[in-house]
């Protein structure tokens, strides 16, 4: 199975995680540089041995132009080579305000490009012709409706939580300001079969997907998870 895993700048994985995920996002939180992304970004690539990691750029956290700009260079000279480009939590950015400003100014440095989809509130069938036109493929946001993300079929990579409590989901995604998602995430009644007193039940979950790569949002019990989904069949 195609399983990619994230973490923030600051978190560590295990050697476990990393050998067996086949790329690991590195998120951009608010506030945060985007030299703390690089820097995170080429340590796990030395810890993977490969070039794993997935750069996430928030648009509208970067500060200036030259923020975005050194930091890219940076990293291609190291051998990132992938990207994630999202708008980013705050309501207003200094210098861009879209991830599409964001592409144009770096499609130059050849990055592998992707996005993130929200089957919630989009439409596979209008992606084709609009996000995916102009980029390799894109990560959901969190939905825990089977039959909802069942719809996102080629270039999708569907997002689910690991084996975490619903404190561990609320705590994280707090953190990485995804509550607004989240209630609606929450507010799709389906996925309250896949909770227990043991917390989200990935491997439950993910049995009732299409065969799409998955891409864990790492609340908690990653390796766990990890192990569970490897030996699920």
């Amino acid at each position: 199975m195609d399983i990619s895993v994230e973490k923030t700048p600051k978190q560590k994985l295990s050697q476990y995680a990393v050998d067996t995920a086949s790329s690991v996002s590195v998120t951009h939180l608010p506030n945060t540089n985007l030299s703390i992304v690089k820097d995170a970004a080429i340590a796990l690539n030395d810890q993977a041995g490969s070039a794993k990691a997935v750069a996430h750029i928030g648009a509208r956290n970067l500060q200036t132009e030259s923020e975005l700009h050194e930091n890219c260079i940076a990293m291609r000279k190291a051998g990132v080579d992938k990207v994630l480009l999202i708008g980013g939590s705050t309501y207003q950015g200094k210098v861009y305000q879209t991830f599409y400003e964001v592409k144009e100014a770096i499609q130059d440095y050849g990055f592998d490009m992707y996005c993130g989809v929200y089957p919630q509130s989009e439409q596979y069938s209008m992606m084709q012709y609009t996000k995916y036109s102009h980029f390799k493929g894109g990560i959901s946001q969190l939905c825990f409706s089977p039959k909802t993300l069942n719809q996102w079929e080629k270039k999708t990579r569907y997002g689910v939580p690991t084996n975490c409590t619903l404190k561990g989901l609320y705590k994280y995604a707090k953190l990485c300001g995804l509550l607004d998602s989240l209630a609606y995430a929450v507010g799709n009644l389906s996925g309250i079969k896949y909770v227990s007193s043991k917390g989200f039940n990935t491997v439950k979950f993910v049995k009732d997907l299409r065969d799409n790569p998955i891409h864990l949002y790492n609340f908690g019990k990653l390796d766990q998870t990890l192990m569970q989904l490897e030996f699920k069949d």
